[in-house]
């Protein structure tokens, strides 16, 4: 009889590592709205939780945003129509300076693998030297010429840049 019950025992724990292993991958969660409306209809924070919120205005639409659990990478685009909402946010003195500008290089190269489709490649990233900005811990970058802001958040951990430590984004001063 104890053998029995520790047989069942082993086997329950066996499906519940099992189970704890498949749903903590490094899936991506991908979340989608139309436009701000149904945008700010959710009442749930957990799922706006990796949106820059306040970033995003009531012409906003074509939200795509997709974080990845154990990078704590976050990747995220939208269009918007009128440039005037956004032009304080984007303003010159907000811009990062050459050092965090190269941080953000060494960020962005660190994670090219997992960019989603939609998210601008690589060589985009690597010829913006100026007009990045530090919003609710995310790069954002406002590209006027497609009526789009793209944002992403790095990984949390400190990154290395030309020999030298710099903190990862919950750590940066802004």
């Amino acid at each position: 009889m104890k053998l029995k019950n520790i047989n069942l025992n082993l086997s329950f724990f066996g499906i519940l590592v099992l189970m704890l292993f498949v749903s903590c991958n490094n899936g991506d969660y991908l979340q989608e709205f139309e436009n701000y409306d149904e945008f700010s209809k959710v009442e749930n924070p957990r799922l706006t939780g990796w949106f820059p919120v306040e970033l995003i205005k009531s012409d906003a639409k074509n939200i795509k945003n997709i974080s990845y659990l154990s990078t704590k990478c976050v990747f995220g685009v939208f269009e918007y129509e009128n440039e005037e909402l956004y032009n304080s946010i984007f303003d010159k003195e907000n811009h990062i300076d050459k050092t965090y500008i190269g941080i953000f290089h060494s960020q962005v190269e660190l994670v090219k693998d997992i960019f989603p489709e939609w998210f601008p490649k690589i060589e985009y990233w690597s010829n913006i030297d100026s007009g990045i900005i530090l919003f609710d811990n995310c790069y954002a970058v406002k590209d006027s010429n497609k009526k789009k802001i793209y944002y992403f958040h790095p990984e949390e951990e400190s990154t290395r840049f030309n020999g030298k430590m710099y903190p990862g984004i919950r750590n940066t001063i802004r």
